[in-house]
Parts: structure tokens; C-alpha cells; sequence
């Protein structure tokens, strides 16, 4: 990961109210997955905690980033939230007995394919059983893929940092092998729009 880039961006951006607000992704999930029992959510690379903050009002939240500003830490005073200043890829999840959920928006395409070889067994493993597994992440179907200078396989440096596009049937068969089970499952654009970009997204909802 691009842990120089990130931590120059939220120390830059951290007051930013078009980054402040929760994504909609986040709102996709509470909408149609967590809107029953209070849960506790490990959120994978958290950045500026925007996520985070909103699924804390309900669940308890662990904000996993090696990027976390220590404004962010700082100024948390949300009791259900924990930010914990860690690689999400290679750290262990034990600091909490029970986890109901892993969230991942725009992460998983910012670490490398052997990365993520550790890190889907990792999230399967740790999860409860009916637990939830939620990502959203750009394809190789997104309008950037290509664009900037190929580093290898599926992955450019464009506008300051690196992005590995997804396969998305690729990455589904992944996961369904590590004993995942599908609940929800779409690759579009229109999804996430920020001033001229409008991404091809994957969302995909998993359930151990």
C-alpha cells in the first residue's frame, strides 16, 4: 500500500466534508445487511474513520488503518468506536473475542494479489460463523483501468497512487473456494460518483 501517499492525504484532507460523510456503501449495508442485532465490525483500512463513525451509532467498531491520523485519534470520542494504527493485511484480529463483520471499501485493491492471499483466509478464519464479509472495489471494468503507468498484472500508478483493478469473477471464485457463501453480488458503475469520476465498482456481500 501507498502508506506515504495516504498518510499525506488524510493529514491534508482530514476536515473535508465531501470525505466526511459516510459512503454509500455504507449506507448500502446498513440498509440491506445491518440493520438488525447490534454487531461488532472490523473496518479494513479505515482512513479518515468516515465509515466507521456512521456504523458506530449501532455496533461496536474497530477502525483498522496503518494511515489513521492522529487528528482522528485524537478527537474520537465515540465510546463504540476503537482506532487501532495497524497493517490491515499482515496484523491479527484477537483484540476482540467475537467478530460479526469485515468491511472493506476501496481497499482491497490497494494491496498487492499476494497480499490478498493472506488476507481472504485471514477474514474467513477470524469471522463468526454467519458472519459477514463486505467489500466494495474498483474492476477492470472501471474507466481507469489501464490508465497511468502498468506496474504488473492488473495494477497502475495513476493520480499519485497505486490501484490493482479487480477481476471480479476471478475474485469471486477466490473466495467462494475459501468456503464464503454469496449473498449479494453486482459490478456497475453509478454506484460511488465523486466530481468527474464514476467508478466501476464491485460490491459483493459474503457470508461464512
Amino acid at each position: 500500500m501507498d502508506k506515504q501517499y495516504w498518510d499525506k492525504f488524510y493529514k491534508d484532507h482530514s476536515n473535508r466534508d465531501d470525505i466526511s460523510e459516510c459512503s454509500t456503501f455504507a449506507s448500502f449495508c446498513c440498509d440491506n445487511f445491518l440493520n438488525k442485532e447490534s454487531r461488532t465490525i472490523v473496518d479494513l483500512g479505515c482512513g479518515n474513520a468516515r465509515d466507521a463513525k456512521h456504523f458506530s451509532r449501532d455496533h461496536l467498531v474497530y477502525g483498522t488503518d496503518q494511515s489513521i491520523d492522529n487528528q482522528v485519534i485524537n478527537t474520537n470520542k465515540l465510546p463504540s468506536l476503537k482506532l487501532i494504527e495497524q497493517d490491515f493485511v499482515y496484523d491479527e484480529y484477537n483484540f476482540s473475542n467475537k467478530i460479526d463483520v469485515f468491511y472493506s471499501r476501496f481497499t482491497i485493491h490497494s494491496i498487492t494479489e499476494e497480499d490478498q492471499k493472506e488476507l481472504l483466509p485471514k477474514v474467513y478464519n477470524y469471522l463468526d460463523a454467519g458472519g459477514l464479509f463486505c467489500i466494495e472495489v474498483r474492476t477492470t471494468k472501471d474507466p481507469k483501468f489501464g490508465a497511468g503507468k502498468h506496474i504488473c498484472d492488473t495494477t497502475y500508478f495513476n493520480d499519485g497512487h497505486t490501484r490493482r483493478f479487480i477481476d471480479s469473477q476471478k475474485f469471486l471464485n477466490t473466495v467462494l473456494s475459501l468456503g464464503f457463501k454469496l449473498l449479494y453480488f453486482n459490478e456497475q458503475d453509478n454506484l460511488s460518483i465523486y466530481k468527474d469520476d464514476n467508478p466501476v465498482l464491485m460490491r459483493i456481500i459474503l457470508e461464512k
